[in-house]
Order: structure tokens, then C-alpha cells, then sequence
């Protein structure tokens, strides 16, 4: 119970981090994000060239102030904000901008975690203007922040008359409901919230909560399932799935969750210990620091568009990050996202020239667009300003550059380059699996069948040394993708070298659905060969099964559909056959070859 605790107080923190976001985007007059494509850093700096120019445009400061919100630039926020306020007290033609002002203001002070001073500033605001709803709730949240439950269920309670259709403010009620143990009415308007926001995974989470407390175990499994799916960062909604898993008796099911709850803590843990970071931080230059790492932990998870919105930040709040326009260029660059990629690149090159992680990023966005040539040029300028910079080399860069190399020339046939190109990488690591991988892939190109083999087996060796035995599921994250690939071409190259049981055993060992049918066609093959009518009946029925497992997993191949036709052929099951090669025509009409089965199956049935 100690630890359960511990989760729920950590989420508690997040959750106020969460909520200031959504009110930063409750802000009239300018959308959260850019509706023009101009980065944080261009909308910036095109505001302060306008101020420079006239400083007396309100509007475009107060534009200028929700730019800092968005990207937690609080003290630089505070400032605009002031200096609006100010403007209006002298030129009282403005007075319009003093909601907006001392809203702006009392949501930077909450960035800061200086609730009382974002009190007095919700107040202020309000005096002027007291039928906004989101400041009603904003003044809530601070209240709620400062545990002062009953000053802020009177805000929201305001703020849910002034607009009963907001799904966050029905939430935020169903919040201050439960920490005053009003359970009744808390599951009323999160459920209020959910019908109005499905997606809103907080919601779902305190839902979830609130069953378990009230011994609704299934509601509770069910809502904190919902949670987890809407948002997986909410990785407490696993922990807390797993202790009611328990509590009805599920051990196994409970085991299972917990698992990955362990699995995605390591993911989102260091993202939420830098945001813990970032909150106790107020310089700018520091925080965008945190803000890059942050991108670059999402870059390295593969959330892209999360990794662009962390760089954003961190380079409108400090231009000069090369890191974040390297990472940037890469996140774009897995969006497809081509010209803002090679702009962020550029750019990172244009502070430091010799930046090799940038040529590299210029590498990828061209081998992205299977323009090789272009690539192959870039990673060779990575890797000589890497090598001549003899203080700092980085050999884990210079392993994946050769990596990428190795690729490109793979692409172009070019093989022995290639096979030079990957000798280097394990040169330079060992136990690189993946250069041995592509290296036994170089060598069944140029049919060096036995050193194929040799790489393709040092491969799975190293993948064993690291603890996984061979790609047992798809969930297994730690396995390195190419893998079954590695498996399968082992089967591949032993089933050229009529090696047939170390054949089957590679082809099982991969799972892959080409896999399975590839050991369909070598199952029924070797049947033929056998004159026992028993024994050729069961590995008949043995290809069949295994043709039958490869279209289960890939039920939209046509070609498998047909290797399942030629192995009823055979068994003279005929009607079966049919059935089959219609499946593969239907999928690939214009294909001859079945045409041309399915006439010759046609043909047996006829004179049958």
C-alpha cells in the first residue's frame, strides 16, 4: 500500500502540469499552435520585431506572452504580461487587455508554482471580467493546488455554470469532489467528462480510482485499461490495474501487467524526472536544456510528434541549441516531413560547421527519399569531421554511420563495398548484431553461402549473449527487429543446401508468415520424395498446416493463399484447391500464373 501511494502522489504532480497546458490553450485571441507553419522561434521573433517597431501593440504582445506560456517560458511570460498591464493603466483605450493580462499572468505564476500570487491575479482578472469560465477554473486549480478544496469547488462550480459543456472543468469538479471524499458526486463528473471528452485518460484514470474504492473491481479494471490506452505515458493506471488484478485473484493477469508497467517505466520515467526538473528551473537557457533532452528521450521512443514539440520549445527559448536542431531534423525527417528536415539540419550546421550529427541527419532525410547517392555523400562528410575530431570521437556515431553506409550500398549491389563497410562496424563493436545481419546479407548476394551463414548465425549468437533466446513475440521489445529476418534467411540458405531439418528449425525459429510458407513449400517438397503412403500423408498434412499458419498471419497474401492451392493439388483435395487459388485471384486478379492454376485445377475437377 506504501508504493500505491507513492504512484498516486506522483500523479497528482503530473496531473497539475497537464491541466496548466490545457488552460494555456483556453486562451482567446491566438491559437496554441501555428496555423502557418512558422515554428515557435520564427512567431517569436517576428512579434518582436513588430514591438520594436511600435510597442504599444497590445495585441501582438499579448500573442507574444502565449508563445512563452507554450513553450514554459514563465519568466519571460511574467514580463509580457506585466507590460501589458502596465500599458493599460497608461493608455485606458486598451482596457480590454486586462483579463487576458492578469489571466496570462496568474497561469505563469502556477508555471512557477507561485499559486498565491496566481490567486491574486485570477482575481484581478476576474474583476474585469466575470463571466470567463477558464478563469473561474484557473482560479480552482491554483485553490486545489494550495489544498484549499472548498475555495476551489466554489470556482468550479461557477466555471461549470458559466459553461456545463467543458469536459475538463467536469473533471476537474470530479477532482475536488474525491479530495473532500464526496466519492457519489466525483464519479458523476468525471463520468460527465468522459461523455463529453472520450479521450480525456485523466478521467479514466480517477474513475478508476474511485471504483477501487468503492469495490467496483471490474468498473475499476475496465476504467484504468481505457486510461492506459488513451494516454500511455499514464503508466499508473498500469500499476494501479495490476493491484486490482490482484484483489480479485487474477495473480497471472496481475503478473502480466506489472510486467509492462516495468517495461514502460523505463520509458517514461526519465521523461517525467526531467519534467520534475524542468519545473524546479527558471533559467531559460537551462530549461531549454531540459527541453531538448526531454525531445530527445520522445526521438528515441519513437514519438515523433512529441519529440518536435519538446525541441520547438527548447529552441524558442534558446536559438542556439544545435542539439535540438539536430534532434528536430530527425523527428521531422520520420514524418516525412523532408524540407523543414534539412532546414533544422542546415541550420544546426550554420552555428557549428563541423557538426558531424548534422550531416548525418542530412544523410537520412536523403536515404529516407531513396536518394542514395546524396546520402552516401553526407554520411562520408559525417564520418571524416567525426574522425578528425580526434579530442571527441564518437565511435557509437561512427558505427551507426557505417551502418547507414552499409545500407546504401546494399541498395546500390554493391556488395563488397558493403561487406567493407560492415567489417568496420564490427571492427568497432564485436557485438554489433546488426552488422553481422547485413553482412550475411552481402555474402548470399555474391553466394558465399558458408560466410552468409557464419554472419547470419554470429547474429543470433550475440542476440543470445544478451539474454533473448530467439523472437519469441512481437511484445518483446529488447528484441532487435531484424531478427526474424536473421532466422529466416538461415533457413533460407540451409534449404539451397538441401539441409532441410536445420532448414525447418531456422524457418520456426523466425515466425515470420514467409517463414511459414516457406516451410509449406519444403514440407510438401520432401513429401513427394517419400514412397510410405502413412508418411506421406502426414507431411502433407504438415504443409498444409503450416500454409494455413502463414495465411492466418497474413491472410492478404495472395501468394500464400496459392502455395495452399498447390499443396491441395497435390493431395488431389481438389474442391480445396479451387477455393484457395480463387482466394489468391481475388487478391491478385491480374496474376497469369493462377489463372493458369485454376484452369488446370478446373480440369481435374471436371474429368472427376
Amino acid at each position: 500500500m506504501k508504493r500505491y501511494g507513492m504512484v498516486r502522489n506522483r500523479f497528482s504532480y503530473i496531473f497539475v502540469i497537464v491541466n496548466l497546458s490545457v488552460l494555456v490553450c483556453t486562451i482567446p485571441l491566438g491559437l496554441c499552435q501555428s496555423d502557418n507553419g512558422t515554428s515557435l522561434t520564427e512567431q517569436i521573433e517576428s512579434y518582436q520585431k513588430q514591438l520594436a517597431a511600435d510597442a504599444t501593440r497590445i495585441d501582438i504582445r499579448l500573442q507574444l506572452a502565449k508563445i512563452y506560456l507554450q513553450i514554459e517560458g514563465y519568466p519571460y511570460a511574467i514580463n509580457e504580461y506585466r507590460e501589458v498591464i502596465s500599458s493599460v493603466d497608461a493608455m485606458s483605450k486598451y482596457a480590454y487587455a486586462l483579463p487576458e493580462g492578469f489571466y496570462g499572468l496568474g497561469l505563469a505564476y502556477v508555471g512557477l508554482e507561485k499559486f498565491d500570487k496566481s490567486i491574486d491575479a485570477f482575481k484581478r482578472a476576474l474583476q474585469f471580467s466575470p463571466n470567463r469560465s477558464h478563469i473561474h477554473a484557473a482560479l480552482g486549480s491554483a485553490f486545489a493546488s494550495l489544498h484549499q478544496y472548498d475555495n476551489a469547488l466554489d470556482a468550479y462550480k461557477t466555471a461549470n455554470k458559466l459553461k456545463p459543456d467543458d469536459a475538463m472543468i467536469q473533471h476537474q469538479l470530479g477532482n475536488i469532489y474525491s479530495k473532500r471524499g464526496k466519492r457519489s458526486n466525483a464519479i458523476i463528473h468525471h463520468q460527465k467528462a468522459i461523455a463529453l471528452s472520450p479521450n480525456l485518460a485523466t478521467a479514466h484514470y480517477q474513475l478508476g480510482l474511485l471504483y477501487s474504492q468503492e469495490g467496483r473491481l471490474n468498473d475499476a479494471i475496465s476504467a484504468y485499461k481505457i486510461a492506459y490506452e488513451k494516454d500511455p505515458e499514464l503508466i499508473e493506471a498500469l500499476y494501479n490495474l495490476a493491484q486490482t488484478h490482484i484483489r480479485i485473484g487474477n495473480r497471472e493477469e496481475a503478473q502480466n501487467v506489472m510486467q509492462l508497467y516495468d517495461k514502460q517505466k523505463v520509458v517514461v520515467k526519465p521523461i517525467q524526472v526531467l519534467r520534475g526538473s524542468l519545473q524546479r528551473t527558471t533559467p531559460p537557457v537551462e530549461r531549454a536544456k531540459i527541453l531538448a533532452n526531454i525531445g530527445r528521450l520522445y526521438l528515441r521512443n519513437e514519438n515523433y510528434e512529441k519529440a518536435v514539440w519538446e525541441y520547438e520549445k527548447a529552441l524558442a527559448l534558446n536559438p542556439q541549441v544545435i542539439e535540438a536542431y539536430n534532434g528536430v531534423g530527425i523527428a521531422y525527417t520520420m514524418l516525412n516531413r523532408f524540407s523543414e528536415a534539412i532546414d533544422a539540419q542546415q541550420k544546426a550546421l550554420s552555428l557549428q560547421p563541423n557538426f558531424a550529427e548534422a550531416q548525418a541527419g542530412l544523410g537520412l532525410v536523403y536515404l529516407v527519399q531513396k536518394k542514395d547517392e546524396i546520402a552516401l555523400k553526407h554520411y562520408q562528410k559525417a564520418l571524416t569531421l567525426n574522425q578528425n575530431n580526434i579530442e571527441n570521437r564518437k565511435i557509437k556515431f561512427e558505427e551507426e554511420v557505417h551502418l547507414k553506409i552499409g545500407l546504401i550500398l546494399i541498395n546500390q549491389k554493391r556488395y563488397p563495398e558493403a561487406v567493407s563497410a560492415y567489417k568496420t562496424v564490427i571492427q568497432l563493436n564485436k557485438d554489433n548484431a546488426e552488422a553481422y545481419h547485413n553482412l550475411g546479407i552481402c555474402y548470399a548476394h555474391q553466394q558465399k553461402t558458408d560466410e552468409a551463414l557464419s554472419a547470419l548465425q554470429n547474429a543470433v549468437e550475440i542476440v543470445k549473449k544478451l539474454g533473448i533466446s530467439k523472437p519469441s513475440s512481437a511484445e518483446n521489445s529488447s528484441q532487435p527487429s531484424f531478427i526474424p529476418d536473421t532466422f529466416y534467411l538461415i533457413g533460407e540458405l540451409y534449404r539451397h543446401e538441401r539441409d532441410y531439418d536445420k532448414a525447418e528449425s531456422a524457418y520456426l525459429s523466425s515466425g515470420l508468415p514467409k517463414a511459414y510458407n516457406a516451410l509449406a513449400q519444403l514440407t510438401a517438397k520432401q513429401a513427394i520424395t517419400l514412397d510410405n503412403p502413412v508418411r506421406h500423408n502426414e507431411q502433407m498434412d504438415k504443409a498444409t498446416s503450416y500454409a494455413r499458419t502463414a495465411i492466418r498471419l497474413e491472410p492478404d497474401s495472395a501468394s500464400f493463399h496459392n502455395t495452399l492451392a498447390l499443396i491441395a493439388f497435390r493431395k488431389g483435395d481438389y474442391t480445396s484447391a479451387e477455393k484457395s487459388i480463387r482466394t489468391a485471384i481475388s487478391l491478385e486478379p491480374e496474376n497469369q500464373n493462377y489463372q493458369e492454376g485454376l484452369k488446370e485445377i478446373l480440369t481435374k475437377l471436371s474429368a472427376k
